[in-house]
């Protein structure tokens, strides 16, 4: 008899993100998570408290793939660029994790909202730069890992073709756009 790799929840979030990623969050269970490891459901808690923890564990395991190419760039628009493409990169690699995108986990830096504060950038402007980057790129990342197809058929021929594909060109192109107004000096003034 062989015997039975000890449980840890660094093994538990591992193998809950393989599940979302191969069958959806809805597939992630507890029990199911469980059965994966020979083990009953209650055995999981002596180690995590609940499936959120797992989910959460799951999701910093994702955002963890957010490495970067040395050097990172030392202007603020480029960093914010790399970032949020990379975001986009990752996201678009674990699909069934899109719903929990924009959840904070207690792991993650403090550094994005605060660091473009730091850049120069009023309160208001880093909070609607760092809004409008995370939209682009979740929507980015839900439109592109899903099949449009289907919906994108009643375009007919070349139109329906080029909309099925969602090219990360666009999304680097579509990121330096929301960008380039928060530049100093180059911000105008909305009061609309």
């Amino acid at each position: 008899m062989s015997a039975r790799v000890p449980l840890t929840k660094d093994r538990l979030f591992a193998r809950a993100l393989a599940i979302v990623d191969a069958d959806g969050l809805d597939a992630l269970t507890m029990r199911r998570l469980a059965s994966e490891f020979g083990v009953e459901a209650a055995s999981l808690y002596h180690h995590v408290s609940g499936k959120g923890e797992v989910l959460d564990g799951a999701l910093a395991l994702m955002r963890r793939e957010m490495t970067f190419a040395d050097p990172l760039p030392q202007d603020w628009p480029d960093l914010m660029e790399v970032v949020f493409v990379r975001y986009l990169e990752v996201l678009m690699s674990h699909p069934h994790l899109l719903p929990l995108a924009g959840r904070h986990l207690e792991s993650d830096p403090a550094e994005g909202l605060p660091y473009l504060v730091a850049q120069g950038l009023p309160v208001a402007q880093a909070v609607e730069l760092w809004q409008g980057l995370m939209a682009v790129t979740v929507g980015f990342a839900v439109f592109a890992t899903r099949s449009f197809e289907r919906q994108s058929a009643y375009l007919g021929g070349e139109l329906a073709e080029a909309m099925a594909t969602w090219s990360s060109r666009t999304a680097r192109h579509t990121i330096r756009h929301i960008i380039a107004p928060h530049v100093a000096g180059s911000r105008v003034d909305e009061t609309a």
